[in-house]
């Protein structure tokens, strides 16, 4: 799920690959460019109009079956009769618009040709099922009524606009602000067909497309009879218009494909970028035509290729007739290719071109998989003196598989983010300042179509302050006892210190039974001093205050009960014990 490019521009790059005459197959989209013919324009502001819809026709793939175009003046009156059945190749609109397209000396009114576009064409003689645009080519803003434009958008026509004024000057009027290339010259948009068809038509996210030669269903196919064989779907560039069916222009998810296999077998489905090995699965196939549908959709960049790898006989059938403009002309094949793992490379422009070929399968595409973080965003609390190594917080991402990501550094020196198990660990020791610290750290990730998460922690740490663990407490002791006796080990923590020293700040009531040997770890024994003077009569109890300091102060109570004894038993030092002959005791009579 995770990748790295040493830049974003790889990013950037993929995004806006192109592949030419191939943006509209499969589409169905039914384009009336309303063309401006004011009496404003020269002649060669008209020709630069002319190649910019001739080059669009090519970039959108005409076609009875995909794309079709028609065209209007922008003044009703000259309306010249090109429209969606007219003329279906690029060579047959080339033709057509130098014989119809001429200056009229027309006004600057949008409005006229816009209502010729909506009564006449997009209203009821667009194709059904098609996705019906409006694009506007214009100097000018003036619009007398938006009763047609605003029927065409309630409607669910797309209306974009390319002219010379600047881009807000449209911003009311298009149905997306996407759909906007303003403040250009003619003659800049005259070559602008690929950046308008990129931008518009084919915008760089793949929302929903698919990509076949012809549908695997209805295929009429022959086996394939290649064992240990790889085929790889190129970027077409040459043959008929250069139109290519797999070239994959658009940034997305792959959600599943569709074929026809002519024999039973399984193949190793392969996603290839830059000729490396970017994905692969491996899907088995019965006789005839079947879906598969991915789980986990797998990630796609603009310019991929697709491709399968057979190490037996390959499955999927090919075409029996291969003709027309989407018949592919240079898909790659090798016979000995093997397989291989993600990551590996493999020189497949210098593989062998198949012309004329086609393969019974089908690809779709749709709008990637947004990154998201579960985690974060909650105060996390960790005390000072924590270790190296240690785990604070999870962030775990979600996205498509074999999706490439560029990470943010957290921001801090202190704390790293693991992208695989999603655990954010300390890495290096924290300062110890003997107050709460803030920390806050902010995770973000792009993807290769440049979908965005980010995720936020706020990590404080907490003083723990020094604790005398074993203390206040009570100890009772016969008051027959008159050697050296250990009556209790004390336990002081303090995390953020060096050391830690105790003492026995006072004893009441006074007296000297009693000592504290301190052991500078945090440790300190109390004792009954040898030859001490105990009497329950007298004195039945000791209350003995101990302080210990490490980076602050704390006082606890020991309180020592003193018991009358006529039997002897044995005293236990609480807290610990000593095993053999060590254990300290004492005989106490009652």
């Amino acid at each position: 799920m995770v990748g790295h490019y040493r830049s974003t521009a790889v990013i950037f790059s993929m995004l806006i690959a192109t592949a030419y005459g191939s943006c509209g197959v499969h589409q169905m989209l039914d384009v009336v460019v309303l063309y401006d013919t004011s009496l404003s324009l020269t002649t060669a502001d008209l020709d630069d109009q002319i190649s910019f819809i001739y080059y669009l026709g090519f970039q959108l793939f005409l076609h009875p079956d995909h794309t079709n175009i028609a065209g209007i003046g922008v003044d009703n009156s000259s309306h010249f009769g090109w429209g969606l059945r007219d003329y279906m190749t690029t060579t047959d609109l080339w033709f057509g618009i130098q014989s119809n397209v001429t200056l009229t000396g027309g006004g600057s009114d949008l409005s006229p040709g816009m209502d010729m576009a909506w009564n006449n064409i997009l209203s009821s003689n667009a194709r059904y099922g098609s996705t019906r645009w409006l694009l506007v080519l214009t100097s000018t803003t003036v619009m007398s009524s938006t009763t047609s434009l605003d029927a065409m958008k309630a409607a669910g026509v797309k209306v974009g606009f390319v002219s010379t004024q600047p881009a807000t000057s449209y911003t009311s009027l298009a149905s997306d602000s996407r759909y906007i290339f303003g403040g250009s010259t003619w003659s800049t948009i005259g070559l602008s067909a690929q950046a308008v068809a990129e931008l518009m038509f084919c915008p760089p996210y793949c929302e929903s497309f698919v990509f076949y030669y012809d549908l695997p269903s209805t295929m009429s196919v022959t086996a394939d009879t290649n064992s240990n064989v790889g085929y790889y779907l190129i970027q077409e560039t040459s043959g008929s218009s250069g139109v290519g069916a797999y070239n994959i222009h658009c940034c997305g998810a792959l959600a599943s494909l569709e074929y026809k296999a002519a024999t039973s077998g399984s193949f190793v489905l392969q996603v290839w970028r830059a000729e490396y090995l970017a994905y692969q699965t491996t899907i088995t196939a019965s006789v005839g035509y079947q879906s598969h549908t991915f789980s986990q959709r797998v990630a796609i960049a603009a310019g991929d290729v697709l491709g399968w790898y057979s190490a037996g006989v390959n499955p999927i059938g090919i075409a029996s007739n291969c003709s027309g403009e989407l018949c592919q002309k240079e898909i790659r094949q090798v016979t000995d290719m093997g397989s291989l793992a993600v990551g590996d490379y493999y020189a497949w422009s210098s593989a062998y071109a198949m012309p004329d070929t086609a393969f019974a399968i089908k690809f779709t595409m749709v709008n990637g998989t947004v990154p998201s973080f579960s985690g974060g965003d909650a105060l996390v609390s960790i005390p000072e003196s924590l270790p190296v190594g240690s785990s604070v917080a999870v962030a775990s991402l979600t996205d498509d598989f074999g999706e490439s990501l560029v990470w943010s550094d957290l921001g801090s020196p202190y704390f790293e983010y693991n992208q695989t198990t999603g655990l954010i660990s300390l890495m290096k020791t924290l300062p110890v300042t003997g107050v709460e610290t803030p920390y806050f750290l902010l995770l973000s990730v792009f993807d290769s179509c440049l979908n965005t998460a980010s995720v936020a922690f706020n990590i404080t740490t907490v003083v723990i302050p020094l604790a005398i663990n074993n203390l206040p407490t009570e100890v009772e002791l016969g008051d027959d006892v008159s050697s050296e006796t250990l009556l209790i080990v004390i336990n002081a923590t303090d995390p953020a210190a060096d050391s830690i020293s105790c003492i026995l700040s006072s004893i009441l009531p006074n007296t000297t039974n009693f000592r504290l040997d301190d052991y500078l770890n945090g440790t300190a024994g109390v004792f009954l001093n040898a030859d001490a003077d105990l009497d329950f009569k007298r004195i039945e109890e000791y209350k003995l205050f101990v302080t210990c300091t490490g980076t602050s102060s704390m006082e606890s109570l020991l309180t020592i009960r003193i018991i009358e004894k006529s039997v002897t038993t044995t005293y236990i030092v609480p807290g610990i014990i000593l095993k053999g002959d060590l254990r300290p005791y004492c005989t106490v009579e009652d």
